[in-house]
């Protein structure tokens, strides 16, 4: 048992960050919106989004834990190079935006916690910087583990703050018959798929697992930590949208107006939601940073601290300046939640891919049972992403 235990933790760390990361502040914000708008209804398919989000997390771990490479490199190995450029070019598109939508909820918590913005998002860069400086995954995993768990912490304490009607929660939220076909709610819907796996989670997740030298033995561990990390999200997730319903009829659509409407449940919800968004969107830029650099480098074939620098900078500099003279953005949000779902899809066929070639995987590629749930669950994805394409002109005509 003990040495059980002790393999476990060895193994810990990438599947939890990924998945914890994935609770950034775009979800968050989109948790809200989705609360704000329809109450617990969209508890349900917070919930239920962890099937996707557990079997297409699990085949990114199996490619960097059993063949040993991240996404990047295995597409760049495995098709070629043209094929691994046209791959990189929209991941490194929406880890920019991605950045934009990190500085902006940290903003957001800067605002709540009655700090300086401007400021604080200067030091956040450097302090952001001087973490990822090493390029060293295990240095890097010892800093975020501990964020991670105050970000778990905050969001669960809300729960206690907006006291749910447990039984309303259970009658609407639990069930599966919601409003489907509406509009404004299939729009939501499609908007938390895309929350619930964006592109630089694959390429983090694969990446982490190559990095820290896993081996097929701790597959096993591997996979319960992804299924953990899977549940402990989305059930941080449906608190968020519980968080919501609080906060019903309010306009969420730029800094002040996220942090008033927060406001209204007093100030210690003000100062733990706060907390949350900096340690949200903080443990995010650091993961989506690593997975994009990690991505973008291993599909093109570079190497070096240099080149390491020069794509965190492309993205992230602009991404920075942007949010510093503008905060009346946030209503992109939503929308980018749904392009991100229709920029994953290439991926998830590549990833597919990958896993059942025997060449890639070792010798030991994943079974057709397995396969087939990934087939279905990335279905589920697309689908979702490409009708959320069709809610948008829908719900904005």
């Amino acid at each position: 048992m003990v040495e059980d235990i002790r393999n476990f933790l060895r193994v810990f760390g990438p599947a939890w960050l990924v998945m914890i990361a994935d609770v950034d502040v775009a979800s968050i914000i989109e948790g809200l919106e989705a609360g704000a708008a329809w109450g617990y209804r969209m508890v349900f398919i917070m919930l239920i989004l962890t099937l996707p989000l557990f079997f297409i997390q699990d085949a990114a771990g199996m490619l960097g834990t059993v063949g040993g490479v991240g996404l990047g490199e295995a597409i760049r190995n495995r098709f070629g190079k043209r094929t691994s450029l046209m791959a990189s070019i929209p991941m490194a598109a929406s880890d920019f935006l991605e950045y934009v939508v990190e500085y902006a909820g940290m903003a957001v918590g800067l605002y709540m916690l009655g700090l300086p913005i401007v400021p604080g998002l200067l030091v956040i860069f450097m302090v952001h910087f001087i973490v990822i400086y090493s390029r060293h995954y295990k240095e890097t995993e010892a800093v975020l583990l501990p964020i991670s768990f105050i970000l778990v912490a905050t969001i669960a304490v809300t729960a206690t703050i907006f006291k749910p009607d447990v039984i309303h929660v259970v009658s609407l939220g639990l069930n599966p018959i919601q409003p489907y076909g509406n509009s404004s709610f299939d729009y939501l819907m499609a908007a938390s798929i895309g929350a619930v796996i964006m592109p630089w989670m694959l390429f983090f997740h694969s990446g982490a697992d190559s990095r820290k030298k896993l081996k097929t033995s701790d597959l096993r561990n591997e996979r319960i930590e992804t299924l953990v990390g899977a549940v402990v999200s989305e059930v941080l997730m449906a608190i968020v949208v519980i968080d919501g319903s609080f906060i019903k009829g309010k306009n969420m659509y730029n800094i002040s107006a996220i942090a008033s409407a927060i406001a209204l449940a007093g100030n210690y919800a003000r100062l733990v939601l706060g907390i949350g968004f900096l340690a949200s969107g903080f443990l995010a830029l650091v993961v989506v940073s690593m997975g994009s650099a990690w991505g973008v480098l291993e599909a093109l074939g570079l190497k070096g601290k240099g080149q390491y620098y020069k794509i965190y900078l492309i993205e992230s500099l602009p991404a920075l300046a942007l949010v510093l003279l503008v905060n009346d953005y946030l209503s992109l949000i939503l929308n980018l939640m749904i392009i991100y779902t229709v920029i994953l899809i290439p991926l998830l066929i590549f990833l597919g891919k990958l896993v059942t070639d025997k060449l890639v995987m070792n010798g030991r590629a994943i079974k057709k049972r397995e396969i087939y749930i990934y087939w279905l669950m990335s279905s589920a994805i697309a689908i979702g992403g490409i009708l959320g394409l069709v809610s948008i002109f829908k719900a904005f005509p």
